[in-house]
């Protein structure tokens, strides 16, 4: 069996996270189950991840209600501690088609951005990067919503 890396291990933390967060698991009890089952890291890093999916599951879909001319407040967006390639992240859902009378197909897509941008502005960017997006491009646009906004601490 091989060894696994830190990255694959604190994925793999981030992913249980948030099924203990959703169940009402404590923090403390969670890290403790984590070291009996050999998947832990330093200790500040787990409590770092713990926040973020505390802001990402508390503030979910928020931004969907946010007016497509107004930018959102703090209160709709998720702090996140993680190293994102840039300052905000959109998180947006995608109904699309190939042909008129095919099964709708829903999919999620990530619009990064250095500035706060509205639901509108993410609409926009979605449908000029479509085209773009080789394995999407012949895909019939049905509905786009905006669900999530994430932004990296600074």
């Amino acid at each position: 069996m091989s060894k696994r890396s830190s990255g694959e291990i604190r994925a793999e933390v981030i992913a249980r996270m948030r099924i203990g967060f959703r169940e009402g698991q404590k923090v403390g009890a969670f890290i403790k189950e984590m070291q009996a089952q050999n998947l832990s890291y330093r200790r500040t890093t787990m409590l770092a991840d713990w926040r973020s999916i505390n802001q990402l599951e508390s503030k979910k879909e928020l931004f969907k209600y946010v007016r497509k001319n107004y930018t959102a407040t703090a209160k709709s967006i998720a702090q996140v501690e993680w190293e994102l390639s840039e300052e905000f992240m959109y998180k947006v859902r995608v109904s699309s088609r190939l042909s008129p009378g095919e099964p709708l197909t829903e999919r999620f897509v990530n619009i990064m951005s250095d500035k706060p941008l509205t639901p509108g502005q993410v609409e926009t960017e979605v449908l000029d990067k479509w085209s773009k997006w080789e394995k999407y491009g012949k895909e019939i646009i049905e509905s786009i919503v905006p669900v999530t906004a994430v932004q990296r601490k600074l």
